[in-house]
């Protein structure tokens, strides 16, 4: 059983990444940004609660990074088609 857990929005315009430890949300992709955190019990542990956070609307760049880095850090294979392309904003434009 995996530590991690993915929860896709029906709609397609955002997605999370739940730890199945502690119960915290580590990861959030939606049309506002990005929001990867360490989890409650890291943070407790005297981590910060953000480990690479935007405030803009999401690129493919952005989409393809954090793919890459949800299954780096928490081994969570993010579908290619988890979240619709038509609420990425093009590359270099926020």
């Amino acid at each position: 059983m995996s530590q991690y857990e993915l929860q896709l929005s029906a709609t397609r315009d955002r997605l999370w990444i739940h730890s199945a430890t502690d119960g915290s949300t580590v990861g959030r992709f939606g049309r506002l940004g990005i929001d990867l955190h360490n989890t409650i019990t890291e943070q407790m542990a005297g981590l910060p609660q953000c480990r690479l956070c935007t405030h803009g609307k999401p690129t493919q760049a952005d989409w393809d990074q954090f793919r890459a880095l949800a299954l780096k850090w928490w081994g969570v294979d993010v579908p290619e088609d988890a979240f619709d392309k038509k609420f990425l904003a093009p590359d270099g434009c926020y």
